[in-house]
């Protein structure tokens, strides 16, 4: 038995050692921040990792589909949050995270730098970026060809005028050019029908609807994703079969500073224009996940994404721009990003009517497409009894 005493003792030492160790332990190291996030928001590792090594916090990204199925994965677990951050909900979100009170209000320390025009009085979410979705197009395609004074025009190749917004689409020679992305699987499409919305409402002349059906019947093309339209139909700037029958598409005032992205090296010049026209102006948000267990640190992480490192880094591949106006530009930014005068999307007038546009945009698209007339809505009526 006294032979096995040191032994003993030695446990013992060794155990309260591990003890006072764990007890010392910062308690960030044991519980990961959980940051919630979507596949189309760009997340800056540089920013990510200077937060880790200032505060010795790691975060835990998580990615949903889009920023719709991030505010559905919130709903799901509100009783028991499974992340403590959230970044990436954009202008069409924002209405649903807050009444349904996802977020917990918080100020971040630089918030002051943040662009007052972005910036929400109840602090329940924080911008961060926003973007301007609108029409580019090529510069090329459109330069009036010089032709000698006793020489006629070549009926094979007449010249148009370059198109100045979402009306153009309803010019035949225009129409055949353009390609769209679709409002009911990608975001930048879904922008589009927001622009498309405020342009012609319901109750104007030419409602939305209509000018859809007409659009489509023009020869307007429509496919899945902006990075087709962009990279497959449109692409300015490459070599590609389908350059020759689309000169512009919908994207954002940021397109051009996006595509440099993904050459060696920075092009003196590009061969595309932003239209300033029909604009629309989309913000994305942070917020603290309501019933987080890790508030302060969540908080640090929030102040974070407003510091500078965070927001020189932060414009995604729509083409964003930070929401501090303090913040130098990328070099792709200086060299080529824009900036137009565009409306913020009303989200509070939208709410959730852009669900049931879709399914208007649907039936109109499939109508004009197969060549159907839309029929008129039966309207019942109830006469009064006599």
């Amino acid at each position: 038995m006294t032979n096995n005493l040191p032994l003993i003792r030695r446990s013992i030492l060794v155990f309260l050692i591990c003890a006072i160790a764990a007890c010392t332990q910062p308690a960030n190291q044991a519980l990961p921040l959980r940051l919630l996030t979507h596949r189309d928001f760009h997340v800056p590792e540089e920013a990510i990792t200077e937060f880790t090594r200032r505060t010795g916090i790691q975060v835990v990204i998580f990615r949903e589909p889009d920023a719709t199925a991030v505010v559905d994965l919130l709903i799901k677990t509100r009783t028991a949050p499974i992340a403590d951050v959230v970044i990436g909900i954009d202008s069409l979100e924002r209405r649903r995270v807050t009444e349904e009170l996802l977020v917990e209000p918080y100020e971040p320390i630089d918030s002051q730098f943040l662009e007052d025009s972005l910036r929400l009085r109840d602090n329940m979410l924080t911008p961060v970026s926003s973007l301007e979705a609108c029409f580019n197009r090529s510069v090329s395609s459109y330069i009036e060809p010089k032709r000698k004074i006793d020489e006629l025009p070549d009926s094979s190749k007449l010249w148009l005028p370059p198109p100045e917004g979402l009306d153009d689409l309803l010019d035949p020679g225009h129409a055949t050019s353009a390609v769209i992305p679709s409002p009911l699987s990608s975001r930048m499409g879904l922008y589009f029908l927001l622009a498309l919305e405020r342009s012609h409402p319901e109750n104007s002349e030419l409602p939305w609807p209509e000018f859809v059906d007409q659009m489509v019947r023009w020869g307007v093309t429509i496919v899945p994703t902006w990075e087709q339209a962009w990279f497959s139909f449109y692409s300015a700037d490459q070599d590609i079969a389908n350059k020759e029958n689309h000169y512009w598409t919908w994207g954002s005032a940021g397109m051009k500073a996006v595509t440099v992205q993904f050459q060696p090296r920075l092009p003196e010049n590009l061969d595309i224009a932003v239209v300033p026209s029909d604009c629309v102006r989309v913000v994305n948000y942070a917020g603290l996940v309501a019933g987080t267990q890790a508030r302060r640190n969540a908080g640090r992480l929030l102040d974070a994404m407003v510091e500078p490192l965070f927001q020189y880094h932060i414009p995604d591949r729509f083409g964003s721009r930070p929401a501090r106006t303090d913040i130098a530009r990328t070099d792709a930014w200086k060299a080529f990003g824009e900036t137009v005068s565009a409306p913020l999307v009303d989200e509070w007038r939208i709410g959730p009517l852009w669900g049931v546009w879709q399914l208007t945009w649907r039936q109109v698209v499939e109508s004009a497409s197969s060549g159907i007339e839309l029929e008129p809505p039966e309207v019942q009526v109830t006469l009064p009894k006599s």
